[in-house]
């Protein structure tokens, strides 16, 4: 009779509904690889139109669904804070990037959930998430292992930064050589083929590049400016397509290591271009975003991202569902089928049922706060701007570009939006009081 329903499901197209979302290749929970750019735009991806080479990426999205509404905050440190907290940054006054301040320590966070779940947690990158003391470091925040640096801004060549105190590996202060980029990937890779096959793990790569002083070979260089590009972008684009060499390698170590299929594997860039350029130019083809790093226009916090899990996510599908970085903490969880150990409730919302299934789903606003004491409200198609004494509305699904604001034309639903503000508003530190606490004359 079992043998029968099961053919009956195949021939109803059903039986998809059956399978667990975990893969059948391994009793495991799925592996999780995490790759996070830094200061990179929506159109300085391949497949977004850009004449930057990122076929790795552009194989993610071919292989994964591509989240065409993924939202962060404007800046390096809110970013990375509402990824591993699942909750709004602005609740604990970090709107700018984090010099002397730091992420409180009843903040839990996303690593320690998954390591109470048994798995190994990883991280090679950039931290920028506080560093007073050791207290606030990543092994005491959740993760195993971890090798990188503690601020922003390094210089790609040397083990000088010009914000943090240098590289570490596991708390002690080490001295590698050679170009930033490719020390990461290497270490990762390292940390893939050395893991407990037991255990299942998860890897958290966030890459420095391509943050200025944004560095690469004069190979790469020189074929930038051969097309074209010039100034700041031409270290932009090098850096970007070193990285995107470097995550090849590591999706080759997946691959090699034979656990492609039991892997989900997430791309995404923690705030718009910063290279000298802003959104509001581009190429025929590609959205004219306004703004850039530090903006919450589209521009500074809309950003390419794509999830790929072979056999679990449709291969080349487009998610048009609003999703935050806030939310991956449960929506991670969620696909990795464990509980989130936190104590404070989530701003974020678990988003994998309608990235599982491609499908809309009703969700809170999500609120983004800048580094100026500004906010963006999103919700459905609409998008509230405010701050610089000027309130904004705007129609993102039919104006990508933000070049009409409809505010007079939908006066309730930008009340309505701005209600959502209120427990943020006492929140709204001053930018003197911020930049004393987070360190703001330096460089993000």
């Amino acid at each position: 009779m079992k043998r029968k329903a099961c053919f009956l499901f195949l021939l109803l197209g059903i039986c998809p509904t059956v399978v667990s979302v975990q893969s059948t290749a391994t009793s495991l929970k799925p592996h999780i690889v995490m790759f996070v750019s830094d200061d990179m735009g929506w159109n300085e991806v391949g497949y977004h139109g850009s004449k930057i080479a990122t076929p790795n990426i552009d194989r993610l999205a071919k292989d994964g669904i591509q989240l065409n509404r993924f939202y962060v905050h404007p800046i390096c440190s809110p970013t990375r804070t509402a990824l591993m907290t699942g909750r709004s940054p602005a609740r604990f006054g970090i709107t700018g990037a984090i010099g002397r301040g730091v992420v409180p320590l009843d903040e839990h966070f996303l690593p320690q959930t998954f390591q109470k779940a048994g798995y190994q947690t990883f991280m090679t990158g950039k931290w920028h998430l506080g560093e007073r003391s050791d207290d606030y470091a990543p092994n005491a925040r959740g993760f195993d292992y971890f090798f990188g640096f503690h601020g922003g801004g390094i210089n790609y060549y040397t083990t000088n930064a010009s914000r943090a105190r240098g590289w570490f590996r596991n708390g002690q202060s080490v001295a590698p050589q050679g170009y930033s980029t490719d020390l990461l990937a290497d270490e990762a890779i390292k940390l893939l083929k050395n893991r407990n096959k037991k255990k299942p793990i998860f890897l958290y790569l966030p890459f420095n590049a391509p943050h200025q002083p944004a560095q690469a070979s004069e190979r790469l260089l020189e074929k930038y400016r051969k097309l074209g590009f010039f100034g700041r972008r031409v270290g932009q684009a090098g850096a970007i397509e070193a990285m995107d060499a470097a995550i090849g390698r590591v999706l080759a170590t997946i691959e090699a290591e034979g656990i492609s299929k039991d892997t989900l594997v997430m791309f995404f860039c923690d705030n718009g271009s910063g290279g000298g350029r802003r959104e509001s130019t581009a190429l025929p083809g590609q959205l004219a975003l306004r703004g850039g790093k530090g903006s919450v226009l589209e521009g500074g916090i809309r950003v390419p991202a794509v999830l790929r899990w072979p056999g679990v996510i449709r291969a080349g599908t487009k998610c048009n569902q609003l999703i935050s970085v806030q939310d991956l903490f449960p929506t991670f969880a969620a696909a990795a089928g464990i509980k989130p150990a936190n104590q404070k409730l989530f701003d974020g919302v678990n988003c994998w049922p309608a990235i599982r299934q491609n499908k809309p789903m009703k969700r809170p606003p999500v609120i983004v706060a800048g580094p100026f004491g500004d906010f963006a409200v999103l919700h459905d198609q609409w998008k509230l701007t405010w701050g610089q004494g000027q309130v904004s509305l705007y129609n993102v699904k039919d104006d990508p570009a933000e070049s009409k604001d409809v505010i007079l034309d939908h006066p309730e639903v930008a009340a309505n939006l701005a209600d959502n503000l209120a427990p943020f508003s006492k929140l709204n530190i001053s930018n003197q009081e911020r930049g004393a606490r987070q360190g703001e004359g330096r460089r993000p």
